[in-house]
């Protein structure tokens, strides 16, 4: 049985990314990633009966599948390749747009691919030094991919070390490794977060182990990648200390330091995606409708991440289990949820058994039924029936399961991951309000 459903997920993603017109949308992609999403999920519901052998084979395949693949679904990885092209020619890629005329003799022959040219990189530091590695190797797509995928098998296996119990390997590897989204995200759309990923993953492994100072600068790290991870410093404060803490927060100021020279351009690519993207939002689009100020909703927003990273800090949250609720409040309440924003969160929920996560990795790939039309009007149609298919479910069975108290309460008493951070068992199974 498993090996039918994962020849059906397979064919399914092999379709999507390969068959001549499989990619659009809504179909027959849709249909396509509906296939394949059931039978991860059909699979999953089986992972005990498969050997930790068999799930490290099929993801490779998987990812061995895509990776030839064009990217299709999403141009982020160009400017992946164009900020580490400007490094490469001695550019700081803050500094400048990439349509700016003073960049005019470094475009390329896919420079037009380039998403948002107007706007100054958002990527952080971190990211911008492995771009500048890799466009030295190459500045060509399937430099990056092999890189994100190389990284992605590594987070891979710290998930499965931090998986105390041996019968619950498999499952938790097979969620995480065969997840169609992840797969899609990364070995066709060559998206960085395996990057982060992996930082995140070493925090929470050091953590574990009693090494806060690592832990910190791992959190940091990962942070330099994209600062979602920042979340969990109040909870790293309060369980290893000012050190683990200070890393933290230290590392990724530090590496904006070689870019300092763009002055006040070096956040600005941050502050228009801070102030004016907004796509498939969840929770977000709840909050627009209450009465107030436009500012409102992202006030609101950032109000529950902080009052979720604060409350972890009081009751001495493990690491992990900061991270799983501050990313997860994060993604909730944010107004744009591209779908592999929803990778930060499926590690986290393979460890914890979020099954209303997992949902979302399935449902948050509808939000590419618009992609054809904008693609024809420059508009991207966002009906309130599809962002309601999207975010209704997940948000349904996470509550059904918060309800019923399965949620974090298994990964605190060692059923996923332990509670033996440093201090011993603080902070244990008590309900997270």
């Amino acid at each position: 049985m498993i090996v039918a459903l994962f020849g059906v997920e397979a064919a399914a993603l092999l379709a999507l990314c390969w068959w001549p017109g499989g990619s659009s949308t809504p179909l027959p992609a849709l249909a396509l990633w509906t296939a394949a999403f059931v039978a991860y999920a059909l699979a999953a519901a089986r992972g005990e009966r498969v050997s930790l052998r068999t799930i490290w084979i099929g993801g490779a395949a998987l990812r061995l599948g895509l990776v030839p693949a064009v990217p299709m679904l999403s141009e982020d990885v160009y400017r992946y390749m164009w900020d580490g092209w400007v490094q490469r020619n001695g550019i700081n890629p803050y500094a400048f747009a990439p349509h700016a005329i003073d960049l005019e003799a470094l475009r390329t022959d896919w420079w037009a691919l380039v998403n948002h040219p107007e706007v100054p990189t958002i990527y952080p530091p971190g990211a911008q030094l492995v771009f500048l590695v890799l466009a030295a190797i190459g500045p060509a797509w399937i430099v990056f991919k092999l890189a994100w995928i190389a990284l992605d098998l590594g987070a891979a296996w710290l998930l499965v070390r931090l998986v105390r119990a041996p019968e619950r390997r498999a499952p938790v590897l097979l969620l995480y490794l065969w997840s169609p989204l992840l797969v899609v995200e990364v070995a066709w759309s060559a998206h960085l977060e395996p990057l982060g990923l992996v930082a995140m993953l070493a925090a929470i492994l050091f953590a574990e182990r009693g090494r806060g100072a690592a832990a910190g600068a791992a959190l940091g790290l990962g942070a330099a990648v994209k600062l979602a991870p920042l979340a969990a410093v109040p909870a790293a404060w309060r369980r290893h200390g000012w050190l683990a803490a200070g890393l933290a927060v230290a590392l990724p100021a530090l590496l904006y330091l070689p870019y300092a020279s763009a002055g006040p351009r070096l956040f600005e690519g941050l502050r228009t995606y801070a102030d004016i993207w907004e796509f498939n939002p969840g929770l977000y689009a709840v909050l627009e409708r209450l009465p107030g100020p436009a500012e409102l909703p992202r006030r609101l927003g950032a109000v529950a991440v902080i009052a979720v990273a604060g409350w972890a800090a009081v009751r001495s949250w493990p690491v992990g289990r900061a991270l799983y609720w501050t990313i997860g409040t994060a993604l909730l309440v944010s107004p744009t949820i591209h779908p592999w924003y929803v990778l930060w969160v499926l590690p986290l929920a393979c460890l914890h058994g979020g099954r209303g996560w997992i949902l979302l990795t399935g449902t948050v790939f509808l939000a590419y039924a618009g992609r054809d039309a904008y693609l024809a009007t420059g508009s991207w149609p966002e009906p309130a029936w599809l962002s309601l298919l999207i975010h209704a479910p997940p948000l349904a069975l996470l509550a059904w399961d918060g309800v019923r108290g399965r949620d974090p309460e298994r990964f605190e008493r060692g059923g996923e991951i332990g509670d033996r951070e440093q201090g011993g068992e603080r902070g244990g199974a008590g309900d997270p309000a």
